[in-house]
């Protein structure tokens, strides 16, 4: 499968910086690693439908749960969580969430980068606008909420690994590059952490 760069595109992750036409496995690291996690990817969707339907549940719905449980959380459900300790948890993380969300949106702009369905020409598995791929917005929210519960034992292992199960999903159903990603789950965890320390 040859990637081809599409036209119009601009930003600093080396995409407009080629005249022409280029395969992305023959550019910068990061384009190589995408590029080959992408090959490997998308032609999976052809025999496994069910975790095609399932990845993009997860990938729409993932947010929404994660939320529900830090509001469950803050309530002091089950009984034995402490609501004050949770609550500052959530507060912190919902300040983080939305602070690395503004941060990234620059990011983005400036980077432009094109998503894996742009550059392979393909239809993703959940639908989406072009663009601004790097870095994840899903993945900083989703890390910045868990990270603020990691010190919780009863909610604090369940959205980290909702978290990491949203950024597999999202990659997965095409929306993102690998890097896109990770550099959204580095951004939003770093963010959770200062909120905690900072509102904790």
């Amino acid at each position: 499968m040859r990637v081809e760069q599409p036209a119009g595109t601009s930003g600093g992750w080396g995409w407009a910086a080629a005249e022409g036409q280029r395969n992305p496995g023959d550019g910068p690291w990061a384009d190589r690693i995408d590029h080959a996690v992408t090959q490997r990817l998308v032609p999976l969707w052809r025999r496994w439908p069910g975790l095609n339907a399932a990845m993009a549940v997860i990938a729409r719905v993932t947010p929404v749960v994660m939320l529900a449980l830090m509001a469950m959380a803050s309530f002091g459900w089950p009984a034995g969580v402490p609501a004050k300790e949770t609550g500052t948890s959530a507060l912190a993380g919902v300040a983080a969430a939305v602070a690395a969300r503004v941060l990234n949106e620059p990011i983005s702009r400036w980077v432009d980068r094109p998503r894996p369905f742009e550059t392979a020409g393909f239809a993703p598995l959940v639908g989406h606008a072009g663009g601004q791929a790097f870095p994840s917005n899903h993945a900083t929210g989703a890390f910045a909420l868990a990270v603020s519960f990691v010190h919780v034992p009863a909610y604090g292992p369940v959205l980290l690994a909702l978290a990491v199960l949203l950024c597999a999903s999202r990659v997965y159903c095409g929306l993102h590059h690998l890097t896109d990603v990770l550099g959204g789950a580095l951004h939003g965890a770093l963010a959770g952490a200062v909120a905690v320390w900072w509102i904790g």
